[in-house]
């Protein structure tokens, strides 16, 4: 049985989307801004704080020291290593990534006719069918080039096969849930993409009475000794309804 066809998993992602900026520009945000205002009305400011700063968004920073050629005054260089993890499943992280891909475009000003075409290229990410499953996503950034093409090459590398026994999510219901299907980044923004169901054993993993879902990555390069993301249940609930 095909958990998720490659292909239809694919066309969701979205493209064209500068990394850079999402690093700069973070906010916070909260379940009040978040709710009863329209995706497209979104500022960039918030559409990015979403991505790095709202309750389904973490990043995570691992640094180190080496010493030698080119490391500064004083002989030290200082290694910056950080992983961003995002629920892509969650609705919010998919409308912050078409937002921004909106201001990119000009969407704001353009003709009715050229705003209902990239709606229509839109429509297939946003509505993604997340009914059964759990999508996180894995970028990463390092101010030293060869930390980056070293975890470029861990994540190209990775099947779900080798990652079954690195990658997981869990809850206080259930301890350890395995990864369903995995896909690796085919642009940096958005990046790697680990999928687990949304039942284990019959059972919800997540309810609105849950404290926290952590994702964990064991053995990733760039990570001392592990990648580890713990999100809070609670400020995932918006209008009543936990979305994830």
């Amino acid at each position: 049985m095909c958990i998720l066809a490659r292909d239809d998993m694919e066309k969701t992602m979205f493209s064209s989307i500068i990394l850079g900026l999402l690093i700069t520009l973070g906010a916070g945000m909260s379940e009040e801004k978040i709710a009863g205002e329209p995706f497209h009305q979104w500022t960039m400011a918030k559409a990015v704080g979403i991505l790095n700063s709202s309750p389904w968004a973490r990043h995570e920073t691992f640094t180190r020291v080496v010493r030698g050629q080119g490391s500064g005054v004083s002989g030290e260089k200082e290694i910056y290593n950080t992983f961003y993890v995002r629920f892509l499943s969650a609705l919010p992280i998919r409308e912050a990534y078409a937002r921004v891909q909106q201001i990119q475009h000009g969407y704001d000003q353009m003709p009715a006719e050229e705003k209902k075409l990239l709606d229509d290229a839109q429509t297939t990410n946003l509505q993604m069918d997340v009914s059964r499953w759990i999508v996180v996503s894995v970028s990463f950034r390092s101010n030293d080039p060869n930390e980056e093409s070293g975890v470029r090459r861990f994540f190209q590398s990775e099947t779900v096969q080798t990652l079954k026994n690195k990658a997981f999510l869990s809850t206080s219901q259930f301890p350890q849930v395995e990864l369903a299907a995995y896909f690796p980044p085919r642009e940096e923004s958005v990046g790697a993409k680990f999928v687990f169901p949304r039942e284990a054993d019959g059972k919800p993993i997540l309810t609105q009475e849950s404290d926290r879902i952590v994702f964990e990555l064991l053995d990733v390069p760039g990570a001392n000794p592990r990648l580890r993301s713990t999100f809070s249940v609670q400020p995932m609930v918006v209008e009543g309804k936990l979305i994830l």
